[in-house]
């Protein structure tokens, strides 16, 4: 049986999972450059390690705002 901290640490999941899905979807158009790291690319990010610190850089962005 969940507790009250299991079940506010999945709606703070929720919550979060909805914003990024917010950021996601208002990217800027693709540029020939990487969001990250600005190396030449076709996709949004030239690795996945790019797009994966760019996703931690903005959820970081997104808690400094809730908080």
């Amino acid at each position: 049986m969940a507790d009250n901290v299991d079940e506010a640490n999945q709606l703070a999941e929720l919550h979060l999972a909805s914003e990024l899905t917010k950021a996601k979807a208002i990217l800027p158009p693709l540029t020939g450059r990487c969001f990250y790291c600005e190396s030449p690319t076709v996709e949004r990010f030239c690795d996945a390690d790019c797009r994966d610190d760019y996703e931690r850089l903005q959820r970081s962005v997104l808690m400094r705002k809730r908080g």
